[in-house]
């Protein structure tokens, strides 16, 4: 008997607990049946009742159900209320975080490479648009990513010529990384020779070693954990991560270029070291005689234009190039070049000392 009634009041306790459990998506109490939605973002399990379970408006970035607050966009795209206050909205703002990744790829791996740039233009699209690209003929040769598109060609003169569209309405972190990982294939076009036979996983794999290595730059741990998680090289971005940790981002490049293997090897990771010399051309035979190009018009002012990192890795962009604190370098103004070395990178200005003038600058982000 009391076993019996230890039982009644466990399950009443139980019911008056679910009872009082929320629904992450309308705030009410869900009840009895407790259904768990898993957040694509943050990758949390969250409750949700069975009426918010069966609703058809579901967020395009987390996944989660949307009932109210909810942001439509022109091509039909459904916001939550959280994600809407993060995805960069106009194009002016989406081509400055372009512009940002560029940069900060460029400040990162300087050491080993350079990545297109005055030939690599960027398309902001809508749905619509993005899905008209996907079904065009040849789409199968070039990159899967549901958020960017890249489609490299060699125009009359012999120049390369890249062509990136990013869907419209990613945060700004998420579109930064899409970027990088476009500009990864540019960088594949030009740099590795037609000879090479290689597993397009493989290319996918360094393109994606090249996102996660400027969100852990940025310190951005969602990223890097999407990233992380997105299966679609089939394993190939954890041996290029494991690579790039082991033997350098140089080893992965020659490897990229000349190596006698398509793919990456589990079992066998040292052979990314084995890479045919002979086919290593001193200029790859890919790239072809370049036009010249106007450089990209710059202020002819000294300008703070951005500010990205946070803590001893945070970079200032001016005019042209990015610094960290007690950097030095050349930044072009108008049609001329000046030494500065930055002394101080703070939350929305930056300390520079141009060469030779004794006094210290203060650059300020202008007001949006």
């Amino acid at each position: 008997m009391k076993v019996k009634l230890f039982i009644a009041l466990g399950l009443m306790v139980l019911a008056a607990d679910l009872q009082a459990q929320l629904c992450s998506v309308c705030n009410q109490a869900i009840g009895v049946n407790v259904y768990v939605v898993e957040d694509k973002l943050t990758s949390e399990q969250k409750r949700v009742c069975e009426q918010c379970l069966e609703l058809k408006t579901t967020c395009y970035l987390c996944g989660m159900p949307v009932k109210i607050n909810m942001t439509r966009l022109d091509d039909g795209r459904v916001l939550c209320a959280r994600d809407a206050k993060e995805v960069v909205l106009t194009e002016d703002e989406a081509r400055r975080d372009c512009t940002e990744a560029r940069n900060e790829l460029e400040r990162l791996f300087s050491r080993f490479t350079t990545f297109p740039n005055t030939n690599a233009s960027v398309a902001i699209v809508d749905r619509t648009q993005m899905d008209q690209l996907v079904r065009a003929p040849g789409f199968d040769r070039q990159c899967p990513s549901v958020y960017g598109y890249i489609r490299s060609r060699v125009v009359v003169g012999g120049q390369w010529k890249h062509p990136i569209s990013i869907l419209s309405g990613l945060p700004k972190y998420r579109l930064m990384a899409v970027c990088a990982h476009e500009l990864g294939h540019a960088w594949v076009r030009e740099k590795v020779p037609t000879t090479r036979d290689m597993d397009r996983d493989a290319e996918e794999g360094l393109c994606e070693l090249i996102a996660y290595r400027l969100m852990e730059q940025l310190n951005q741990q969602t990223e890097m954990n999407a990233i992380t998680n997105n299966l679609y090289t089939r394993g190939q971005f954890a041996l290029f991560l494991e690579a790039d940790t082991s033997y350098g981002f140089y080893t992965v490049m020659q490897w990229m270029k000349c190596g006698i293997d398509t793919r990456l090897r589990d079992e066998e990771p040292d052979r990314i070291r084995r890479i045919d010399e002979k086919k290593l051309p001193a200029q790859p035979a890919t790239v072809p005689v370049p036009l010249v190009v106007a450089p990209t018009p710059v202020p002819d002012t000294l300008t703070l234009i951005g500010i990205s990192g946070a803590g001893s890795r945070r970079l200032a962009l001016i005019n042209d190039r990015a610094f960290g604190t007690n950097e030095s370098g050349k930044v072009r103004v108008g049609k001329t070049n000046t030494l500065i070395r930055c002394l101080e990178v703070r939350d929305d200005s930056v300390v520079i000392q141009v060469d030779g003038a004794p006094e210290k600058q203060e650059l300020r982000l202008k007001a949006k």
